[in-house]
């Protein structure tokens, strides 16, 4: 029986330093009928020319390239100019099992459209499963909150994409589409085992810098929101609520500056999820922070910004 195509999507930005790496570990994959397509996107470094030597080697090896430098329109293009069945996201500074494509498309020969794996968050000292406990098996919908919003460590159905677009010219643009892809999935085969290499010592990757241009989820929720029909399935609603508090509470708000910008920003979030969170309040309360934590969360939901 043929293997399906599967389509392996490497957006690049100014990768030269990690690409090598990266290839490597797609090249080997014990599943061989993939065809890897590296998006280069405003690189002004080295990463086409190590990328062409690499296709010189290996014929699955295809070049996009965009002077446009953003990682939501490298990964549309990607997707855009796929020829397999499936897909599957690899961010340049990361790296791959040898069998990360083979486990994760077990989980989609059962008949589902989302296969998730867990992942090894590196800092570069320890080496932490993103997720402890869990076994493998359908996660629902509103059980999905506890898996990365992110494209990597996943095999999904082409089909998913067919009318969806991840948000370009943003951070977050992974979160801007995955609670979408779920509802539109239905549910997630998970895969407990270590697939993905998470590396978070980057110094450009949105998990090591925080600054003022981070302050976009009033444009990534409206998308989310935009993309999704008014009478939502209750469990969606629960997942999206339980997204935006991680996604803002967690790493957004403490970087919010106390000044006008920072005010404006507020009211625009504020102004997207108003009335829109089912259950915030209470996932709020059954938090494990501090009270006054709590209280300000709250304030935050149900009162007028001045």
């Amino acid at each position: 029986m043929v293997e399906p195509l599967i389509s392996v999507i490497i957006p690049i930005y100014n990768g030269e330093k990690y690409i090598d790496n990266c290839l490597s570990k797609v090249v080997a994959q014990t599943y061989k009928n993939l065809e890897i397509l590296c998006v280069i996107n405003g690189t002004t470094d080295s990463t086409e020319e190590k990328v062409r030597e690499w296709m010189k080697k290996d014929d699955r090896i295809r070049v996009l390239v965009t002077e446009i430098g953003d990682l939501g329109r490298a990964s549309n293009i990607g997707i855009e100019n796929t020829t397999g069945p499936y897909l599957s996201f690899i961010d340049v500074d990361d790296w791959v099992e040898p069998d990360y494509i083979e486990k994760l498309y077990s989980g989609i020969q059962k008949g589902y459209k989302i296969c998730k794996g867990n992942c090894i968050l590196y800092d570069g000292v320890k080496n932490l499963p993103a997720y402890q406990g869990r076994s493998s098996g359908e996660i629902s919908i509103r059980g999905a909150s506890f898996l990365l919003p992110c494209r990597h460590s996943s095999v999904y159905d082409r089909s998913l994409f067919e009318k969806l677009k991840y948000l370009e010219f943003s951070y977050y643009e992974d979160l801007s589409l995955w609670p979408i892809l779920i509802a539109t999935a239905g549910c997630v085969y998970y895969i407990n085992d270590i697939v993905y290499n998470y590396n978070q010592t980057n110094e450009t990757s949105i998990m090591t810098v925080r600054n003022e241009k981070h302050l976009v989820l009033d444009k990534v929720f409206g998308h989310i929101f935009a993309n999704l029909t008014p009478d939502l399935d209750k469990e969606v609603n629960l997942l999206i609520t339980a997204l935006f508090i991680q996604s803002f509470w967690t790493s957004n708000y403490q970087y919010v500056p106390k000044n006008e910008v920072g005010q404006a920003y507020l009211k625009r979030v504020k102004q997207v999820v108003e009335n829109r969170l089912v259950g915030y309040y209470y996932i709020v309360e059954n938090l494990p922070v501090p009270k006054e934590m709590k209280e300000r969360m709250i304030r935050f939901y149900r009162d007028p910004i001045a």
